[in-house]
Formats: C-alpha cells, sequence, structure tokens
C-alpha cells in the first residue's frame, strides 16, 4: 500500500511541476509583451521629440542635428555635470553661432552608478561660448538639505550678506572665492533670487545653464533660450579684470 502510494505520488509530481510551468507562463509572456510595449512607446516618444526640435529648428533658423555632436561634451567635461557619470550623450541639438557667441541647446543624457544601483539622467542645457566671457571656474545649483548638513562638516558654499534670499536658496561654489564673487553682481543675484531650481557653470570662455533634473517640452525652447540669453547677458558684463 505505501509503495503504490509512494508510486502514484511519484507519477503525480511531473505532472504538478509542468502544471505550475503552465500556470505561470501567461505571466511570463505578460510580463515580456508589458516590456515590448515600453519599448515602442518610448522610440515613438523620442522619433517625435526629435521631429518636434527639428521644425523649431526651422521656426528659429538655427541647424538641427539630431545625433548631436559629441565633441562638445568632451569639451564641456571641466564643468561638473559633464564630468559626472558615464555613457554621456547629446541628442536633439539646434546650434548657432552669431556675433562671436556659439549657442547650443541638446537634450543630454548621462548615467551614474552600476548594476541595480545605475540611474540615468535626461537634462536640457543650453551652452554659450564666446570671448566675451572669461569666467574663474564656478558652479551654481539649488541648495539641498545635504549641502545644508555638509556645511556643519566644512563644505564650502559662497554666501551673500546683501541677498540672504539667494544664500538660503542656492549652492555657489568656486576655488578663487574673491573672482567669484565680482561675477556674481546684485543685478546677477536679483535675478537668480527670482528662479527656481536653475543651474549654471561656467569657466573660461564656455557657459551652461539648465533646470535642475528638468527636459523641457519643445514647446518651451523660445522661452528656455531667452532665459540663456538673459543669463548670458548677466555674465558678460560681470568679467573679472
Amino acid at each position: 500500500m505505501e509503495r503504490d502510494l509512494a508510486e502514484c505520488l511519484g507519477f503525480l509530481a511531473p505532472l504538478a511541476a509542468a502544471q505550475t510551468e503552465i500556470s505561470i507562463f501567461p505571466f511570463i509572456l505578460g510580463a515580456v509583451a508589458l516590456m515590448v510595449v515600453i519599448v515602442v512607446v518610448n522610440l515613438l516618444r523620442a522619433k517625435k521629440r526629435t521631429e518636434q526640435f527639428r521644425q523649431i529648428g526651422k521656426q528659429l533658423n538655427l541647424p538641427f542635428f539630431s545625433e548631436g555632436d559629441n565633441s562638445l561634451v568632451v569639451s564641456l567635461e571641466h564643468l561638473h555635470l559633464f564630468s559626472r557619470g558615464r555613457s554621456k550623450r547629446i541628442r536633439n541639438m539646434l546650434h548657432g553661432e552669431s556675433s562671436g557667441v556659439e549657442l547650443a541647446i541638446f537634450d543630454y543624457r548621462y548615467t551614474v552608478g552600476h548594476g541595480k544601483n545605475a540611474r540615468t539622467y535626461h537634462q536640457s542645457v543650453i551652452s554659450f561660448r564666446s570671448p566675451m566671457l572669461s569666467l574663474t571656474p564656478f558652479e551654481m545649483q539649488p541648495e539641498s538639505v545635504f549641502h545644508k548638513l555638509g556645511g556643519l562638516f566644512g563644505f564650502k558654499d559662497i554666501d551673500f550678506d546683501s541677498h540672504p534670499e539667494f544664500s538660503k536658496k542656492y549652492l555657489l561654489r568656486g576655488e578663487d572665492e574673491a573672482r567669484v564673487r565680482e561675477l556674481f553682481t546684485p543685478a546677477a543675484l536679483s535675478f537668480f533670487e527670482s528662479r527656481k531650481k536653475v543651474c549654471v557653470e561656467g569657466g573660461g570662455d564656455q557657459l551652461v545653464f539648465y533646470s535642475q533634473k528638468k527636459r523641457i517640452k519643445p514647446s518651451e525652447t523660445r522661452e528656455f533660450m531667452q532665459e540663456g540669453l538673459q543669463i548670458f547677458a548677466l555674465f558678460r558684463g560681470s568679467v573679472p579684470a
């Protein structure tokens, strides 16, 4: 009797395993189908975004480069944003030059971390290159709780007693503090006080502007460019001697 029962159970075991595999299969198939749908949707969105920027380039009379120009990333690597991470790539770039000012608006992607901790960021950036700029290296970004805690351990932040709201909102760093202070005139400080989550970096004849961890909509390109030109004008007028 016990032997018959054992044989019966032994016979049923493969059937049970097969049944389990059959019951799991639809879930695996559904997961794969969902992944395919997500990939296709993202590809269609990317294609639509590229076409929208192509049309904006025509409207603004700016040359458009769907694959960007990664040599620009190399030229900007001395700035904090472009020194981070790996798999750096520029796409959907509008590029032009006028009166000695080279301007580029583009999508920028980079990845930090590895394996399960890897994270990819997508960022819209506007960059300027001009002999009218002669900037001591600096970095300005919204100040976070972690930055404030870092101040307790000697993390350097350049503050301005004349503009406490700016000092509250932003982390400003640069090796040559005296020259960085010269760059940030009262007009520049007041301008940034009225903005949120603005990031600006500069060094030599290059200046970049972006909103932290944000990619603009194609329809926001004109506004983004206008704000960038305002910031360029602020620093062009405050070149240290």
